[in-house]
């Protein structure tokens, strides 16, 4: 029996001269593996729809092993993404996360629309940088160690100023900061309390400086190597790339 899902390409690997085995991110299935008998020939009817991040739909045997990918019909393939190379990178790492944090054949609906939103966002132009955190705050809530943002950690307070810790996990009031901890501006811990409970879209417009940038970068691979365990490739790359951007101010 064949089945017929909709998703997102997270990861290929060649195989042999002319085969790929893609890791699709579906709708239905969550994260599933195929052969894409072919895929590497630019004139194979599965060469476009085996790109990374490329969402289409796909059809190939029900089966718990490693199916043979039958058909499949692009949906998008995010090409404002493909002819930059700094949203290129920012993409790529998502899939990672993606990749390295979902079991296979477990359905996220929640977590494709995620990912999917964050694409088409990324395609149309909105800032990478605030995608990113918006879907490591999603990650993080996976995983199950999201930082607490709603108040102090330790008193619930909610008074201005508000200090970050990642040691403590979270937020901490005046009273309660401790050593190594980041003093956040109203605005800015404001802005992290919203982006752990709204939608994407809602971010569309926030201007960011330069050090507000450098600063919740900091913050995010602060938490990410304390709380998630992961080491990606392509962090490493994106890491590269911003420090490029840096050097160039």
């Amino acid at each position: 029996m064949l089945q017929k899902v909709t998703g997102i390409v997270i990861r290929t690997v060649n195989y042999g001269e002319s085969n790929k085995v893609v890791t699709l991110f579906t709708e239905e299935l969550g994260k599933v593996a195929v052969m894409a008998r072919g895929a590497k020939k630019p004139g194979s009817r599965l060469h476009s729809s085996s790109q990374p991040f490329v969402e289409a739909v796909y059809i190939f045997p029900a089966s718990r092993g490693l199916g043979q990918l039958k058909s499949s019909d692009v949906i998008t393939s995010y090409p404002e993404i493909r002819k930059d190379v700094e949203r290129m990178a920012y993409a790529m790492y998502w899939l990672e996360l993606v990749d390295r944090t979902v079991e296979d054949r477990v359905p996220n609906r929640p977590l494709y629309r995620i990912l999917n939103d964050a694409l088409q966002a990324l395609n149309a132009g909105m800032d990478p940088e605030v995608i990113t955190h918006h879907f490591e705050l999603r990650i993080l809530h996976l995983l199950g160690v999201a930082p607490v943002l709603t108040g102090c950690i330790r008193c619930n307070d909610v008074t201005d100023p508000m200090y970050f810790s990642v040691t403590a996990g979270g937020f901490l009031c005046a009273r309660h900061q401790e050593e190594g901890s980041i003093r956040m501006s109203e605005r800015l811990a404001k802005l992290l309390y919203l982006m752990s409970r709204h939608e994407l879209s809602e971010f569309s417009n926030v201007p960011l400086t330069k050090e507000t940038r450098i600063l919740l970068r900091q913050l995010f691979d602060a938490y990410m190597d304390s709380y998630s365990g992961l080491r990606l490739k392509t962090k490493r790359v994106l890491d590269q790339m911003q420090r490029l951007y840096l050097n160039d101010d």
